[in-house]
């Protein structure tokens, strides 16, 4: 439903923001800041929103099992 009326935005930066104070917690890097931090968020954050997004427009083919591990191993 957000997918089809457009929200795809508005759930994009609300997903940011949560990705953005996760990094924020379990970073351990002194020099976690500027365009490190900002570049990476940003990085990983379109990352694995896309892969959510395409996996529901795609029909959620792939169990959430197979979708978290293959996010998982991109991170990696």
């Amino acid at each position: 439903m957000a997918i089809e009326g457009d929200y795809i935005g508005l759930f994009y930066q609300l997903f940011k923001s949560h990705v953005a104070q996760l990094y924020d917690e379990i970073i351990p890097f002194p020099d976690w800041t500027g365009a490190k931090r900002n570049y990476w968020i940003d990085f990983m954050s379109a990352g694995v929103f896309e892969i959510w997004v395409m996996w529901i427009k795609n029909g959620r083919k792939e169990s959430i099992e197979e979708i978290s591990t293959l996010i998982r191993l991109f991170h990696k």
